[in-house]
């Protein structure tokens, strides 16, 4: 069987700014016909997946040039998933599949402190910082200084704007937060990975 590696954007340590979906997972493999000199068996790979650990594995793509021994899967909402990749000859006999490969996704999510809704085009929102990722969605609220929550959200992307839910405009003053961040992981449910909190200066929007 083939022998089976995946390299992604956790994996290889590239931090990107700006990591828009789709997710890719780079899948390489060894060639059959390399590993076995004399032999030219291997016709085609059959790739096999699944986005939840310990769940059966299904055919995802098959590639019909047994020299080509890389296949990228892109998926819309992160990394996660299991893989494990067979050979196939010229009349359908197939080897047993590689070693499985499991990944997970690397949440990156971190807030400010402090942000400044006066319409000037510059920090008027609160949101996360640039580059977050894999974080599917948060249980965020905000309190003033008497513990009055005037703010809440499950979007990660947040956008507050220093006003309250129904829309009434906040005083500027420190206002304190609490943050869960839920991710997507192997065991195919949203799991807590942290809990944020902290203070949040609002600036200029009086």
């Amino acid at each position: 069987p083939p022998a089976l590696t995946i390299t992604n954007r956790c994996t290889s340590g590239d931090v990107l700014v700006a990591p828009d979906p789709p997710y890719e997972n780079l899948l390489t493999w060894t060639n059959p016909n390399l590993a076995c000199p004399g032999t030219d068996d291997a016709a085609q790979y059959n790739i096999w997946y699944s986005a939840v650990a310990g769940e059966p594995l299904t055919l995802l793509e098959s590639v019909s040039d047994p020299n080509s021994t890389s296949f990228t899967h892109e998926i819309a909402n992160g990394l996660v998933g299991c893989y494990a990749v067979s050979a196939m000859d010229a009349v359908g006999n197939e080897s047993t599949r590689s070693n499985i490969v499991c990944v997970e996704n690397c949440a990156e999510y971190t807030l400010p402190n402090a942000f400044t809704p006066n319409n000037d085009g510059q920090n008027d929102v609160f949101e996360p910082f640039p580059g977050w990722r894999f974080v599917e969605r948060v249980d965020m609220q905000v309190f003033n200084r008497w513990g009055n929550l005037v703010f809440s959200t499950t979007d990660p992307a947040i956008q507050w704007a220093g006003v309250t839910n129904d829309g009434k405009k906040l005083a500027d003053g420190t206002y304190f937060y609490l943050c869960k961040v839920f991710i997507p992981n192997l065991n195919g449910e949203t799991s807590l990975n942290t809990t944020l909190n902290g203070w949040i200066e609002l600036v200029g929007s009086n």
